[in-house]
């Protein structure tokens, strides 16, 4: 962490250098908007060494965050998990998501921080996403601007599922907002039925869509509708459970990208390693809390 620390203090050094130039570019563009003659050299000046400046930050900036994932993050993550794969350059990969057609996957895609492994011998992967869609407005003069949305930002997670079932069942919180209901299922194109569960509290909260109902019931038992509802209340973000070809994805849309190493102008010291903490236990309370260890059910189909 010192090392770590007297790199983020050189960084934070240069960023200070960008904003004092930053505000003398400014003030040297409002003297010229006054007409003083001096201040076009100013501002040239200004301008030239804002323009060195970030040339010469993005590099370390670079170096630093690097350093953080493969000091901090990997060793954190080391401690947890075995058979561990980490690329904070790597993602989930497009066709992984889109292939379970159960969500849009909009226009522009982005995936890093790619973590797999095993935890309690249960298989998982994991990646942060970003996916936006574009839209196109037109004013009264026919000009067109193009714009992005994002419609999910958050974690994709992929889990090992003990328990075998024939069909794909769909879990999605109200106000996910990017799901969407699988209409091609093998060679059949079929519509997903939505499903109501035996809880009121679970359907306040939660739309289940499967083939039918029998598909659905075996899945979601009233354990795991209890299990789903505590996730719930510990997670920030809006969830959405995909039950596909005897995997869970999870998808945690929550616009947060994970295991950063927050502002260069905040210490490197315990509540740092403490988050990192927190958000690997992002990961292994969806084994703890769904009981995905237990093999007691698993059967073959």
């Amino acid at each position: 962490m010192e090392e770590l620390n007297e790199l983020r203090v050189k960084l934070k050094n240069r960023y200070l250098l960008l904003i004092l130039f930053f505000i003398v570019f400014t003030i040297m563009g409002i003297f010229l908007l006054m007409g003083y003659s001096n201040a076009v050299i100013g501002l040239i000046l200004s301008l030239v060494c804002i323009i060195v400046l970030a040339i010469i930050t993005l590099k370390p900036s670079k170096e630093y965050k690097k350093r953080f994932k493969s000091e901090i993050v990997k060793k954190a993550l080391e401690e947890k998990f075995t058979d561990l794969e980490y690329d904070p350059n790597k993602g989930m990969p497009y066709s992984v998501i889109a292939s379970t057609k159960m969500m849009r996957m909009g226009d522009i895609y982005h995936s890093e921080d790619y973590i797999s492994g095993k935890y309690k011998d249960i298989k998982f992967e994991q990646a942060d996403v970003h996916i936006e869609e574009e839209y196109q407005t037109t004013d009264s003069e026919g000009h067109t601007e193009t714009h992005y949305v994002t419609i999910f930002m958050g974690r994709w997670m992929i889990f090992d599922f003990n328990k075998s079932f024939k069909a794909d069942v769909q879990i999605s919180q109200k106000g996910f907002g990017n799901s969407k209901v699988r209409k091609h299922f093998g060679k059949k194109e079929e519509l997903f039925k939505e499903v109501a569960m035996e809880s009121e509290e679970f359907n306040k909260r939660f739309k289940v869509y499967a083939q039918n109902e029998h598909d659905a019931f075996y899945i979601i038992t009233p354990q795991l509708m209890e299990r789903i509802q505590r996730l719930d209340d510990k997670n920030k973000g809006k969830l959405l459970f995909c039950f596909i070809d005897n995997r869970l994805h999870i998808g945690i849309y929550d616009n947060k990208n994970s295991f950063e190493p927050g502002s260069v102008f905040k210490e490197i010291n315990e509540d740092t390693l403490k988050k990192i903490t927190e958000e690997i236990e992002t990961i292994t309370q969806f084994v703890d809390e769904l009981n995905l260890d237990n093999t007691l059910f698993k059967r073959e189909v």
